[in-house]
């Protein structure tokens, strides 16, 4: 081999996956989750005392070795990173919480590490920007950590802590604090960048500004700034599209925000695996921006939250590697170095990579396999994935049939008909409350769509929502350029052009999309065939909610 031609292997094995998976930080005692959910409580708590509610659930799980093992310990975090060496994982994405007032919790484990020399374990850090409530909490967007473990009759604090922002004092703050995990030689970089991730990145109502500073103060530190992933919750939740510029790149956690046809057996929510993976391989990049694709391995949420959580059927090592492996290749064909795995030791969800009694190291072999694959310098992306794509159609068209008939089949259960009836009606429910909301604080959508530059509109959807949403817009400087259902509408009901839904729609400034139920599967399609920029009533509401309280 001349020297060329090395130069060009190291070129592209340079480019290969650098697996980064995704570490929870809750495996050890804190007074604040004693006070919340029992004496010493921990992940592990749940964990343990988790049920199986039918014989082939597989609940509890349990570690290799009964290896219940404590993150405040230098030991686990020896053991841990030799561990994900060995099977080739490149690092750790670290839970981030940083609340109001600058408020941290579960921070001892990163803390430690970088006190830790001597481990030689990449790390980054994902922060979950989220109020922590109580279960019975009203409030919007609250995260319920355990709520199987929750007191609510005894206790009246319903927020537990609250995820606020504040201005450029707080923004240093945070990023002073944040520093010296940035300057440590093990941080991972992109180009000099610290790489950080935001899961929530539409309640940051000033994030382009955020970032604007700590890309300022990260170059005074002699940085190059700092490379702002943002995960996809803007995509089906209350995202204001002009907060997501100032991002370097998306990452796209495809199983947990993609709808799919789901059932319930024995009284808990159920989603399929391999129908979760296919729409996952099936994704699109968003616009012009990087988008990291995020791999997972499993999930049952009955051991936080019981019959409340949801399970994922038909998991198997076997099927994750095949999965896996398959969105490896894409994310190299998007040019993409990192590839994140959800999740290392999330055990209360069940969604680890870590070792277990039932399955010992086959999660983390697989991954094994999967790195060899994609770092061989004679592997063929572009054909590899030519041939992955080809087949994820075909498979996903004789499951959509499968799907339907699954879903038709599982309205014989009474139990299903009510829990997805109160489920469509609890969001509109919901809607409709923030609605009053705004009108009571003398808000209306004709001020706000034209704050953002939104003067001519389209509707879709003229459901009972829709039509209330088009009577208050209707008359005003807003322009109505059109209008659809899928229903139908009657000609001479509205002061506006109809159209059908599946024709070309007319150029406008903003699709709005009124429907409340299933609005996640209505973006995913227009954005395929449009390229107008489309919003959610349901997103325009929570935003008008949070502006003006």
């Amino acid at each position: 081999m001349s020297y060329y031609e090395y130069i060009e292997r190291d070129k592209i094995l340079d480019k290969r996956l650098k697996t980064i998976a995704v570490y929870l930080p809750q495996f050890h005692e804190v007074k604040e989750n004693s006070e919340w959910w029992g004496e010493g409580f921990t992940e592990w708590t749940a964990v343990k005392s988790a049920e199986k509610y039918f014989p082939e659930h597989n609940q509890p799980r349990v570690p290799l070795h009964k290896n219940y093992y404590d993150l405040s310990q230098k030991s686990t975090m020896i053991w841990q990173a030799e561990l994900a060496k060995k099977f080739d994982i490149y690092g750790f994405c670290f839970y981030h919480y940083y609340f109001k007032d600058g408020k941290k919790i579960l921070e001892k484990p990163a803390e430690n590490l970088l006190k830790w020399k001597d481990i030689d374990l990449p790390f980054c850090f994902c922060w979950a920007n989220e109020t922590w409530t109580r279960t019975w909490s009203k409030i919007n967007n609250g995260a319920p950590w355990a709520s199987k473990f929750d007191k609510s009759g005894n206790v009246e604090k319903e927020v537990l802590l609250l995820q606020e922002y504040g201005k450029e004092n707080e923004w240093r703050a945070h990023f002073e604090y944040l520093l010296p995990f940035f300057m440590d030689d093990r941080y991972i970089k992109k180009d000099n960048k610290p790489v950080f991730l935001i899961y929530k990145p539409d309640d940051i109502l000033d994030l382009d500004e955020m970032i604007c500073k700590w890309n300022e103060w990260a170059r005074s530190a002699g940085l190059d700034g700092v490379y702002m992933i943002i995960t996809d919750s803007y995509k089906s939740s209350e995202a204001d599209a002009t907060i997501i510029r100032g991002a370097d790149a998306f990452v796209d956690r495809h199983p947990f925000g993609e709808e799919n046809v789901i059932k319930y057996s024995h009284g808990i929510l159920v989603r399929d695996y391999d129908s979760l993976w296919i729409n996952g391989l099936r994704i699109k990049p968003e616009g012009n921006k990087q988008t990291y694709l995020e791999a997972f391995v499993d999930f049952d949420a009955t051991p936080r939250h019981e019959k409340r959580g949801w399970y994922i059927e038909g998991v198997t090592p076997e099927k994750f590697e095949k999965y896996a492996y398959e969105l490896a290749i894409k994310n190299l064909k998007w040019g993409n170095e990192f590839y994140f795995i959800n999740a290392w030791n999330e055990w209360g969800e069940s969604n680890y990579l870590e070792p277990d009694e039932k399955n010992g190291y086959a999660y983390l072999e697989a991954l094994k396999r999967i790195s060899n694959k994609c770092n061989n310098e004679f592997l063929d992306v572009d054909s590899e994935w030519k041939i992955i794509e080809e087949n994820t159609k075909t498979v996903a068209k004789l499951r959509v049939e499968n799907e339907k008939i699954q879903y038709i089949e599982s309205q014989n259960s009474n139990e299903a008909i009510r829990e997805l009836q109160l489920l469509k009606y609890r969001e509109c429910y919901n809607l409709m409350e923030r609605w009053l909301k705004i009108k009571e604080s003398n808000q209306d959508f004709i001020s706000f769509l034209l704050s953002k530059n939104i003067k001519k509109i389209f509707i879709y959807g003229f459901g009972a929502i829709g039509q209330h949403f088009y009577n208050e817009v209707k008359d005003s400087a807003i322009e109505i350029v059109g209008i659809t259902d899928k229903k139908g509408i009657k000609q001479g009901s509205v002061d506006a052009t109809i159209y059908d839904a599946n024709v070309p729609y007319p150029q406008c400034d903003a699709i709005i999309i009124t429907v409340v139920s299933g609005r996640e599967e209505i973006v995913k399609e227009l954005r395929s065939r449009c390229e107008n920029d489309i919003l959610t009533l349901w997103d325009i509401v929570n935003q008008m909610v949070k502006n003006y309280g």
